[in-house]
C-alpha cells in the first residue's frame, strides 16, 4: 500500500505492505528494524545526534540477526528500555539519499510498562514520551508516520 512520505534530508517512505512476519525473506534487502514503543503517556521517541532529529528506535539488522531481535537490542542499546507484547506491524520501503538506493525495514510495535533508567550514549542523548500533540522540535517526518502505522 502507498504511503508516500518524504523528510528534510529527502528520504521518502514509497510504501508500506501489511505482511505476515513469515513472508519477510521476500523482501531484498532488509536492511533494518525499527519498533514504535508506547508507554501510558505516549510514544517514546529518541533525540539522534548526528540527524538532530526525534525518532523511534530501531537499526541495522545484524548479520545472522531476524528483525525481532533487532528491535529488541536496538530498543535497549539507544533508550534502555525494553518492550513488552511486540507486534510486527508490516514492511517499509523506502528510497534513501543521497544515492536513491531503495531498501527494506520491518515495523514493529510494542508496550513499555515501565520506563527504566535512560544513560546518554553518543547516538541517542535523551528520550521522551510524546503524545502526538506537543510541539517538542523536528520529528523525522516518516517516523510520524511510522507511529500513525504501528
Amino acid at each position: 500500500m502507498t504511503h508516500r512520505t518524504e523528510n528534510q534530508r529527502g528520504d521518502i517512505l514509497l510504501a508500506f505492505d501489511t505482511v505476515d512476519e513469515t513472508e519477510l525473506a521476500h523482501y531484498h534487502p532488509l536492511t533494518h528494524a525499527l519498533i514504535a514503543a508506547r508507554h501510558e503517556e505516549g510514544y517514546l521517541l529518541g533525540w539522534n545526534a548526528y540527524r538532530q532529529s526525534w525518532e523511534i528506535a530501531g537499526g541495522k539488522i545484524e548479520p545472522d540477526e531476524e528483525p525481532r531481535q533487532c528491535v529488541v537490542r536496538e530498543l535497549f542499546e539507544e533508550t534502555g528500555q525494553i518492550a513488552e507484547n511486540i507486534r510486527f506491524c508490516g514492511v517499509m520501503k523506502i528510497q534513501l539519499q543521497p544515492d536513491n538506493r531503495i531498501e527494506y525495514g520491518a515495523l514493529y510495535a510494542g508496550d513499555l510498562s515501565e520506563l527504566k533508567p535512560f544513560f546518554a550514549n553518543p547516538e541517542i542523548t535523551q528520550i521522551i514520551l510524546w503524545d502526538q500533540q506537543s510541539d517538542i522540535g523536528y520529528i523525522n517526518e516518516i517516523d510520524v508516520k511510522y507511529l500513525e502505522l504501528s
